[in-house]
C-alpha cells in the first residue's frame, strides 16, 4: 500500500510540466535591470485567480519595464503536487517583472 501511494506521488512530480512565457518589450536599452519576483495564485483548475493581476506600473514605479516572465517552475510544481493530492484546487505561477530606470531627456 506505502508502496502504491510513494510510487503515485512520484510518478506525479515527474509529470508535472514546467512552462514559461517571456513578454520582452522591444527596446535597446542595455542598462542595468531590476528583477522583482511574486507568487501568483490561482485555483479550481486555474480558472479563477486567487491574486490581483501583476500591476506593471504599481511594480516599476518611475522605471521602465523590460520585461515579464510566468512560470510553473518545479518549486511551483511541487507545492501543486502536494496541495493537489486530495483536489484540484491551487495552481501557483511565479511571476518575474525585469524594470529599467527611465531615460530623462534634457530639452534646452
Amino acid at each position: 500500500m506505502n508502496y502504491k501511494i510513494g510510487l503515485s506521488a512520484a510518478l506525479c512530480v515527474v509529470l508535472n510540466a514546467c512552462s514559461t512565457i517571456h513578454f520582452d518589450r522591444n527596446t535597446d536599452k542595455q542598462a542595468e535591470s531590476v528583477t522583482y519576483q511574486q507568487w501568483h495564485h490561482n485555483f479550481f483548475f486555474a480558472l479563477y485567480e486567487g491574486s490581483k493581476p501583476v500591476n506593471l506600473v504599481e511594480i516599476c514605479q518611475q522605471q521602465d519595464w523590460q520585461s515579464v516572465k510566468t512560470e510553473v517552475s518545479f518549486l511551483n510544481g511541487l507545492a501543486t503536487t502536494v496541495v493537489n493530492y486530495v483536489a484540484p484546487i491551487w495552481y501557483p505561477k511565479t511571476v518575474d517583472v525585469s524594470c529599467t530606470p527611465s531615460e530623462i531627456s534634457n530639452v534646452n
